[in-house]
């Protein structure tokens, strides 16, 4: 598959673009490693339901799956191997994460691919990002790049020795960034597509799409690649394209849940001001756009929808990450605010702009209420610091991040320490590493020895929908009745969140100050139509959360013993 490739006018480097802003930096390095999730049963706990949602054209060629062969009764006909517990129906990896046990059918044989599969290995590309990406100045300042280079290196080591990958090694192949910019992006991606030859690619640059897109059209199965993407992305280049967190239009239901039954034609009673306080709820959009547009079909789609359930707000305003602008762009976007007579502000954007935004609406005396969507990180303690905290005391909303537990606590570092004997050499981003490589090697398993992009999507699309506890969002593929379309990112709920200004803590790197952000319910997390008819139970200590401790004992994994005491040794 070698189609064409076009080569657009070169952008300025990300750098130029957005100037050297520190704040800047940490969100990238945060936003995937603060949205990694646990997995467990949305059923129960401990077991794995039959699975589901096998809605593509190669489910002939999956394996079969241990919870349907006792379904049909016919376990005793397949050899699931020592690594699975027939007590859950899951690989023993003491993770909620273990995908379903699975065995080959006689008549599906290992098949060999030109792109990047042999009979004995599977060739994937882990993205270093450029020196100008946005990604690379962070790795200093959270993990050493060598330590990121042996915690990805090791991970995946780990999961090809816990998981099925059918006889076949996995070749890693290390491939450094070239620029940032759409050229550049769209040349790494034919290096891997015909020279590298790889199947898959972990990873792209931060904030350009056109790595991801490019590497779709030749064949290439890419997992958390970079850039926010609206969901027709993923529809227009299935089934190569992966995420974990939810497209616009995904957590836009729940986020329209939230404000239409929780919000709508109610009083602003949480605004900062006794006049708003006293006002029937009036809303105002201030998000995020690029240039050229690529959510202008999302806004369309929310405007139609919203209309169509009584939600029309006073107005909806745009503006572009471009670090020099913020602070004049904020002023009059305030300013337009305040003239629409906004009680109530809907903000979908990223963490940076917040910073601006409160400033200048305490500036010019304006305290509305402040609704939180859950975009990347604006749902943080780490950021929610930088912001006013005039303002900040007013914010509230829905979040698709996990209820918060110690970092040596996650799913992502125990089950690394369990296998290694050792904690993870980058201690604080081996959740950025684990997720989209646990998503691969989860795809992998489920499609069997006829490895194709197809038998990847339907392998994906039958993992059994898992989680839904307040420290294991839900995770599932493909159809389930959630969405429009099929779904290639992993989750799907969401819970409600408050700030409070005045609680003590630590934030998401460990810094201990004053300001939570917290978890309304316990963590409480709500599926599209699920989300309560009552009005908002936010600024409500009651039940509220900013951290556990623990990991709730209902959202334990089962315990097994590691597979070589003392910790295992690379293969790779």
């Amino acid at each position: 598959m070698t189609p064409p490739t076009a080569t657009p006018p070169p952008r300025r480097s990300l750098v130029a673009r957005f100037g050297p802003l520190v704040v800047v930096l940490v969100a990238i390095g945060l936003v995937a490693a603060l949205s990694s999730t646990g997995r467990n049963e949305s059923v129960s706990a401990k077991g794995a339901p039959a699975s589901g949602s096998q809605t593509g054209s190669a489910n002939a060629q999956l394996p079969v799956y241990y919870q349907d062969a006792k379904a049909e009764g016919d376990l005793d006909q397949y050899d699931f191997g020592p690594k699975c517990d027939p007590a859950t129906g899951r690989m023993k990896v003491p993770s909620l994460y273990a995908p379903p046990c699975a065995a080959a059918r006689p008549d599906v044989k290992p098949n060999v691919s030109p792109q990047g599969v042999t009979a004995t290995q599977i060739t994937v590309v882990v993205y270093v990002p450029a020196d100008d990406d946005l990604a690379a100045s962070l790795q200093g300042q959270l993990d050493t790049k060598a330590d990121t280079a042996t915690t990805t290196k090791n991970v995946i080591d780990m999961f090809a020795n816990t998981y099925e990958t059918w006889g076949r090694k996995i070749k890693v192949v290390k491939l450094k960034g070239s620029g940032s910019d759409e050229t550049s992006a769209r040349a790494d991606a034919v290096k891997v597509a015909e020279e590298i030859k790889a199947f898959a690619s972990v990873g792209g640059p931060a904030q350009e799409s056109a790595y991801a897109e490019e590497l779709a059209k030749r064949g290439v199965v890419c997992v958390s690649c970079g850039l926010s993407m609206p969901d027709s992305t993923y529809q227009k280049y299935k089934p190569y394209l992966w995420g974990n967190l939810q497209t616009p239009e995904q957590y836009l239901l729940n986020l329209g849940d939230f404000i239409i039954e929780r919000l709508l034609g109610k009083k602003a009673e949480f605004a900062g001001s006794p006049e708003l306080r006293s006002q029937t709820r009036n809303f105002g959009v201030v998000h995020f756009e690029q240039d050229p547009p690529v959510f202008s079909g999302v806004e369309a789609a929310v405007d139609k929808s919203g209309k169509a359930r009584g939600y029309d707000p006073a107005v909806n305003l745009t503006y572009q990450l471009v670090i020099p602008d913020l602070p004049e762009k904020a002023r009059v976007l305030i300013s337009r605010l305040k003239e629409a007579k906004v009680t109530s502000v809907v903000f979908l954007g990223d963490p940076v702009m917040p910073i601006y935004l409160t400033k200048a609406a305490t500036d010019q005396n304006y305290f509305p209420e402040w609704i939180i969507t859950g975009t990347v990180l604006t749902d943080t303690t780490v950021f929610g610091r930088e912001y006013d905290q005039k303002q900040w005391a007013h914010a509230f909303g829905v979040s698709s991040l996990p209820a918060r537990v110690p970092q040596n606590k996650t799913d992502a570092w125990t089950t690394y320490q369990w296998y290694w004997g050792a904690k993870p050499p980058a201690a604080k981003t081996v959740a950025v590493i684990t997720e989209p490589i646990r998503t691969l090697m989860t795809g992998i398993h489920m499609a069997g020895p006829h490895l194709t992009p197809e038998t990847f999507r339907d392998g994906l699309f039958a993992y059994p929908p898992t989680g839904g506890y307040p420290t294991a969002p839900r995770i599932s593929f493909g159809d389930h009745d959630l969405f429009q379309n099929p779904d290639f990112t992993a989750v799907d709920d969401m819970g409600v969140i408050w700030w409070n200004p005045d609680l003590r803590g630590p934030d998401e790197q460990g810094k201990v100050d004053k300001g939570m952000m917290m978890a309304a319910d316990g963590g409480k997390r709500y599926l599209p139509g699920e989300m309560p008819h009552t009005p908002a139970n936010v600024f409500d200590p009651k039940g509220a959360v900013a951290l556990y401790p623990e990991v709730p004992a209902d959202a334990k994994p089962p315990q097994y013993p590691p597979p070589c005491p003392g910790g295992c040794k690379p293969t790779l």
